[in-house]
């Protein structure tokens, strides 16, 4: 209204129209994405563990990789995937893929080729996808026993009796080290079967909601390291010195809640000097 007297800066910092509000926070988010900041990030004790398990392995060992989550869950477990990939294929490490989750199939396959193109890997040789049995308490079970009975054909229906990779290895007895990464509670059943009744070591990454139901595995020692979430896969990252998503991810959020806390401190500075002011006024 015409006339009216000016209500004061900090009036006008307490009323930021909410649109300017989420338009930094989107620029916030998707700057460190496009144009990584390299924010410092320190490893856990978990994260720690899970390196230095898979640092252990030998060139020419076999590890099992299960692929246990679905696209709804890519964007904080697929760096963990590429991230082990890198660096099992780096040491010349051999790889036994599968999924127990029917979406699971195309991001083994994805990630499986970039890791592999990018290290000059041969299907059938240095690693396989043996794809998605619907049974996994049994598939967890039988892989103890033989893994070319359990699954008789590979992803794509080749007899496992004629994968070279495979003719070596057919049980957990052949191999040193089993890691899940995984949306949902079969980390913990992985623990339970391969790893209480085969005694096969057991390293896993989980959604950072997921990390907490994990968390007493790793305390007890039945599991032997694991990453939560996108600071894990960070972490990680940051260990085998490939910074990729989880590093990128990482900056972002913590630009997003470095955002949200000037913001909160703004409007809460802000409402406490108008009421001084308007005492004042008064």
């Amino acid at each position: 209204m015409a006339g009216a007297p000016d209500r004061g800066l900090f009036h006008r910092l307490m009323n930021i129209d909410r649109r300017v509000i989420f338009l930094i926070i989107a620029l916030s988010v998707a700057l460190p994405i496009l144009l990584p900041l390299n924010l410092p990030i320190g490893a856990s004790r978990e994260a720690d563990a899970y390196y230095e398990a898979m640092e252990a392995l030998r060139p020419g060992e076999t590890m099992i990789f299960s692929f246990d989550y679905e696209p709804d869950t890519m964007a904080e477990l697929d760096p963990m995937s590429l991230a082990t990939l890198r660096h099992a294929f780096r040491k010349d490490v051999r790889v036994i893929a599968l999924t127990n989750y029917a979406g699971g199939a195309g991001i083994a396959e994805r990630i499986l080729h970039e890791a592999a193109e990018e290290h000059g890997k041969e299907y059938g040789t240095d690693y396989v996808f043996l794809g998605y049995n619907p049974d996994w308490s049994a598939t967890m079970l039988r892989m103890g026993e033989s893994i070319r009975r359990t699954f008789p054909t590979d992803h794509y229906r080749t007899p496992t009796d004629e994968i070279p990779l495979l003719a070596e290895v057919d049980s957990y007895a052949n191999v040193p080290l089993l890691v899940t990464v995984t949306a949902s509670a079969l980390a913990e059943y992985w623990v339970i079967w391969a790893g209480g009744k085969f005694d096969q070591k057991v390293i896993a990454g989980a959604t950072a909601i997921q990390a907490v139901l994990v968390y007493p595995y790793f305390q007890t020692g039945q599991l032997s390291g694991f990453l939560g979430g996108l600071k894990g896969a960070a972490e990680y990252e940051r260990s085998i010195d490939v910074d990729g998503a989880g590093v990128r991810g990482m900056d972002a959020q913590s630009m997003a809640h470095l955002l949200i806390v000037v913001f909160i401190l703004i409007g809460n500075v802000a409402f406490l000097l108008h009421r001084m002011q308007g005492r004042r006024g008064g």
